[in-house]
């Protein structure tokens, strides 16, 4: 497609992996004609995207496949993902914020020697001109014009190393935000479990209630009303002579042993109403068997509204239409007439969730109607007084990585979420299986619920496997003698499905942090609802990931500082990562290169302002006597050494262990400013040292400055400076370019340490034994004596040695040792003052159930009567 366009007329079966991540052709339906108004978000099952490929159209009677174009060029999805990788939105980001407050502070220190540069030169009577020149040549050195380009190395060596791992990445900025990754949210089918779902068996309705469970789905009659809607409720579709479509509707229709095929122009040439396929027992479409169906209309899989159905009609019978409806349980039993459903739906239910079975329903309804009026029901007619018909009960295994990914991520100690459409029975038996639900925690399922009698509550429940302890209070799970404190000090972690969160959104607006914060698995979530967890998530101030494998996730995955798609395309428009690895093993991989990648952002960062300020200092200090560095000093300075060297500087690989804290995101946090200080302490003494030193040897001339003619690097000073110069961009080099725990060691980067031999042996060269030609060229005046050079060598190590003691023992040692256990004693201070107002949540929160001694199920009311609130008509919910 190179538009967007509204499908009017016929059926398309479409390839949307590069939009939206999903490897499984989608099957695209016309537009409804009771639609007044067109939603690109609620209506995209009727909306053909640019970029995605047609597989398939199929036509309606004599009327061709048609489609209104509603947008083109940049405008389409296509061009917003075009748009996205040509300019990115900036990543919100605390280093890439505080590196702009960081040029402003440099910016200050600029203004400040150039201040001291106008008064030092006009106190000595300089030209006008020459002060101006020199003046401002002290801005333009400051200020790294090459920072910006330097500050994407790390990134893009990163970006490289990921795309060999098949990961690919649209947006390199947020390479670094991956690096800041405390939270982890996952889908669960397709992302934790296998896309492939084995068929475990049926459990139809018999005389009012649900018979014993079927193995064996061909064992069942064709007149079972429960195998008819296994046979047609789908949107399969032939592609090249094979069967293609949902994995689920795949699975369930081949466990019936029929066939399917699309319908042929010549059987139906003289119909109006042309179903959209067939399905029937016999080999052939030339010589139909008598069990034959039609299927006519499709209403696909909406995640909003979860559920799908499809009108059909037997081919052979005179018989009229029938409606198959399938989708969660909940909302099938909803959509049901209430003396069809059994008493013990739920109860039964739960008996196949709780041990990790995915459960879908199945409902039914006879229409009496003619062709013509069909064709103008709308869903919600079609979808409505069903007979409830059983259920369908399939096996999702967890995926080979996903135990191992996710013990990774807990020792790292990153928080971790399931979100998913699945039922909550389900998906905390996933959660237990793979380690998001930890077996040491109290699982509280909260239950919001809102009704016109008692207006909105919400309910605590001990989430248990065994059904029939579920349904007992929070209260009645604890000994009397357990006091509160006991029971608050027990870990635990929420569940909830999508109904209580929308009420809790709703009604309980207060409470929200608190159950996002604790929550571990959120189940029968829609896509909007994903979204508004991950949002809440960012408010509390986590960095949060979102890993899913497309369909229901692209606005969570949108949301995420960092959306991770499992898809077989290189970019998705959905999330700024793609991994084509179909499994969660590419989430610890990119978390470790984007924290490889935010260190080396650090250290380039430090790199390029120290070697700035060193050839600020380095100026100063020179102006000082009115002298400078040569030009081509200063070039060998920028180009050989500091260009060079930070070329080279992020290509040193990622750590392979997880290391169990993130490193810092701050650039004016304490530890990178008081390196920063430290390091240019030394710089500044040191070349401070120099200066002086060289004027205690008997061969040292003063410099004796002449407007337009001395040579502005003609000053023994000069060589001084320069020298010590040189070896502190080698020293700043080595000591800002960090290893482990976050990277290798910086000997595992061959080129990078091949460069710093070279240009170290190059600059002892310079220093001791400088040829004349090199001497012409960079304007020196070397020391006669060679045991000078050697001193001024001695001088540089001495440096050397000493920044390496101050960044490796004094700030990575003794600073870790003594600011950071008082971090950790402060975080830990900080989680007991929440817990404290985690149990007064409990307790004097106002999110009440009215009318509490009347109920007999729920929270119950705590002994100690203080705990009530008398001054309105609500109850405090008790502890748990």
């Amino acid at each position: 497609m190179q538009c967007d366009a509204i499908l009017l007329t016929g059926n398309c079966v479409v390839n949307e992996s590069m939009l939206t991540g999903e490897s499984v052709p989608v099957h695209k339906t016309p537009l409804p004609n009771d639609r007044n108004q067109y939603r690109i978000k609620e209506d995209s099952a009727h909306t053909l995207f640019c970029g995605t490929t047609i597989l398939q159209t199929k036509y309606c009677g004599n009327r061709e496949t048609l489609a209104v174009v509603i947008r083109t060029g940049y405008l389409t999805t296509k061009g917003e993902l075009v748009r996205s990788i040509l300019y990115p939105p900036p990543a919100d980001f605390k280093f890439e914020q505080d590196s702009y407050k960081f040029i402003i502070i440099l910016g200050v220190i600029a203004t400040l020697g150039l201040i001291y540069t106008v008064v030092t030169k006009s106190s000595r009577q300089l030209p006008f001109w020459d002060i101006a020149i020199k003046s401002l040549d002290l801005v333009t050195i400051a200020i790294p014009p090459a920072l910006p380009a330097a500050m994407t190395i790390g990134k893009l060596y990163a970006q490289e190393r990921l795309k060999k791992k098949r990961i690919y990445c649209i947006n390199s900025r947020v390479i670094n935000v991956s690096g800041s990754v405390n939270c982890v949210c996952f889908d669960k089918t397709g992302t934790l479990t296998e896309d492939e779902l084995d068929l475990w068996g049926v459990q139809p309705m018999k005389e009012g209630n649900l018979d014993i469970p079927v193995r064996d789905i061909k064992s069942l009659s064709v007149d079972t009303p429960l195998f008819k809607g296994m046979l047609t409720c789908h949107t399969l579709s032939v592609l090249d002579g094979k069967i293609c479509g949902d994995p689920l509707d795949l699975k369930m229709f081949n466990s019936t042993g029929w066939h399917y095929e699309e319908t042929h122009e010549d059987y139906y040439k003289d119909k109006d109403f042309v179903p959209e396929g067939v399905v029937h027992s016999g080999p052939t479409h030339n010589s139909y068997s008598n069990d034959r169906i039609e299927i006519y209309l499709q209403f696909p899989f909406v995640s909003a509204l979860q559920r799908a159905s499809i009108i059909c009609k037997d081919a052979i019978e005179n018989s009229n239409f029938e409606v198959y409806c399938k989708g969660s349980p909940e909302t099938i039993v909803a959509l049901s007439k209430p003396h069809s459903v059994p008493d013990d739906i739920f109860h039964k239910l739960k008996l196949f969730t709780t041990k990790g079975y995915r459960v879908i329903a199945m409902g039914t309804k006879t229409l009496h109607l003619e062709e013509k009026q069909i064709a103008k029901l709308t869903r919600d007619q079609i979808e409505s007084d069903l007979i409830f018909l059983g259920l369908i009960i399939l096996e999702n295994r967890l995926k080979i990585e996903t135990s191992g990914v996710i013990k990774t991520l807990n020792n790292a100690g990153l928080k971790i979420i399931m979100i998913t459409g699945d039922n909550i029975q389900t998906a905390v038996s996933v959660g237990k299986e793979c380690g998001i639900v930890r077996s040491d925690s109290l699982i509280i399922d909260v239950i919001a619920t809102y009704s016109s009698k008692e207006g909105p509550s919400i309910k605590y429940y001990p989430f248990h496997t065994d059904v029939y302890e579920s349904t007992k209070s929070i209260t009645d799970q604890f000994s009397p003698k357990v006091n509160d404190t006991e029971i608050m000090d027990e870990k635990y972690q929420f569940v909830l499905n999508g109904r209580s969160w929308s009420n809790i959104v709703e009604y309980f607006p207060e409470i929200v942090p608190n159950i996002v914060k604790n929550g571990a698995v959120f189940s029968r979530m829609s896509a909007r609802q994903k979204q508004q967890v991950i949002e809440n998530l960012k408010n509390l101030g986590y960095y949060v990931a979102m890993c899913g494998d497309g369909a229901n996730d692209c606005a969570a995955l949108t949301a995420a500082h960092l959306g991770i798609s499992l898809s077989e395309a290189e970019a998705s428009i959905a999330a700024p990562f793609t991994a084509k690895e179909p499994n969660i093993s590419c989430v610890p991989k990119i978390i470790r290169e984007g924290r490889a990648a935010l260190l080396t952002s650090f250290g380039v960062f430090k790199f390029m302002v120290c070697g700035s300020l060193t050839e600020f200092f380095s100026t100063t200090i020179l102006y000082g006597i009115d002298c400078n560095l040569s030009s081509m000093q200063f070039l060998f300075m920028d180009i050989f050494l500091q260009l060079n060297l930070v070329s080279f500087f992020g290509n040193t690989e990622a750590c392979e262990k997880l290391y169990h804290k993130p490193p810092l995101t701050s650039l004016l946090s304490f530890i990178p400013i008081i390196s920063m200080v430290l390091f240019m302490v030394q710089t500044v003494g040191f070349q401070i040292f120099s200066f002086y030193f060289i004027r205690y040897f008997d061969w040292y001339r003063p410099f004796d400055y002449i407007p337009h003619v001395s040579s502005v690097s003609g000053c023994q000073e000069n060589y001084s400076i320069f020298v010590i110069a040189m070896f502190q961009y080698i020293t700043m080099a080595i000591i800002f370019s960090k290893g482990k725990p976050y990277r290798l060691s910086i000997y595992t980067n061959k080129i990078f340490t091949f460069l710093l031999f070279t240009v170290t042996v190059l600059c002892i060269y310079m220093s001791v034994y400088p040829p004349y030609w090199i001497i012409n060229l960079l304007e020196m005046q070397v020391p006669p004596e060679m045991e000078a050079r050697w001193e001024f060598l001695t001088i540089a190590l001495a440096n050397f040695g000493v920044a390496l003691f101050v960044e490796e023992f004094l700030i990575d040692k003794m600073l870790d040792k003594i600011i950071f256990p008082s971090l950790e004693r402060y975080r830990l201070m900080t989680k007991n003052e929440n817990s404290d107002l985690i149990r007064n949540w409990f307790y004097h929160n106002k999110t009440v159930i009215r009318n509490i001694n009347e109920r007999t199920d729920g929270i119950m009311l705590n002994k100690k009567q203080s705990r009530i609130s008398e001054d309105n008509d609500k109850v405090i919910i008790t502890t748990c």
